[in-house]
């Protein structure tokens, strides 16, 4: 027998395998956990009853539960916010290079965890990290971003701005901070992977434009937390967090934290020393 004959033969039984299997409904099909920064979803299948051959029913169950997860992984992708302005989706429609990514990467994904259950069906879980340097989202998000200039940090409208110094370097005032954390709680902040803070005359004074691509790729541009003490905020920040408070949030999608000019400006000016900023030591408290 050819090759061809072979090869047609397989795919035909594959074809066989996907009509004869039953995709299941699950009401917890997929979720974009921030805290933990992955995009999970599950596939749920059952295997032709009427194949009496129990190893190839359960391969019919496996094929179509994988299949099934990875519809609802590239779904629950496509949701997620790159900005306050668009969504992954939004991206797909505009840069193909962002949809092939994607779909390479979900096709290629493997599966955390996978379980038969007695009724002859199978369940499949995969799991795409939002950031990192493989096959995470942020890998496809950032794309079109590897083409544009690394824009320096803003000046400071303000000189005469007063922060609790404790060193002063070359005439660059240093209180060692390790970080930054913008409160937000109770003004609806909406996660997203390129947010940007802005000072109440909305200048932007940190976004994606003045980061080292990679570095946001691999970690993020923020974290999100659920106070100031938490361990994520902890581990983000550091011990010796520049802390500020929103005074509203800004974006179709309300991902963008605002400052005062005053606080806006005490940032830039720690920054120049301490360059956490330049981190992406900077955390959201929601």
């Amino acid at each position: 027998m050819s090759n061809k004959i072979i090869k047609s033969c397989m795919a035909l039984a594959i074809a066989v395998m996907m009509l004869t299997a039953t995709v299941l409904a699950d009401p917890a099909q997929s979720t974009v956990d921030w805290e933990k920064g992955v995009v999970r979803a599950t596939g749920l299948a059952a295997g032709n009853s009427k194949t009496k051959n129990k190893g190839l029913q359960r391969a019919q169950a496996k094929r179509a539960a994988r299949m099934d997860a990875q519809r609802n992984l590239a779904e629950a992708v496509e949701g997620v916010q790159v900005s306050s302005e668009s969504s992954m989706k939004d991206l797909m429609l505009e840069y193909d290079i962002v949809k092939t990514r994607v779909d390479a990467t979900i096709k290629g994904m493997s599966e955390i965890d996978s379980r038969y259950y007695d009724d002859g069906t199978c369940e499949i879980l995969l799991e795409m990290p939002l950031f990192g340097q493989n096959k995470s989202v942020a890998e496809a998000a950032f794309l079109p971003a590897r083409n544009q200039p690394k824009v320096p940090f803003p000046q400071p409208t303000s000189t005469s701005i007063k922060i609790d110094v404790d060193t002063a370097v070359g005439g660059v005032v240093s209180n060692g901070y390790t970080g930054l954390v913008v409160d937000c709680s109770g003004l609806g902040l909406e996660a997203v992977m390129s947010p940007v803070i802005q000072n109440n005359n909305n200048q932007p004074i940190y976004g994606v434009e003045n980061l080292d691509i990679d570095k946001v790729i691999e970690m993020g541009m923020a974290s999100y937390a659920n106070s100031a003490d938490d361990s994520i905020s902890q581990e983000r920040a550091g011990n010796n967090p520049l802390v500020v408070k929103a005074v509203k949030v800004n974006g179709i999608i309300k991902g963008n934290p605002v400052l005062s000019v005053a606080d806006a400006d005490k940032v830039l000016i720690a920054n120049q020393s301490d360059m956490f900023l330049d981190e992406c030591a900077v955390v959201f408290v929601k």
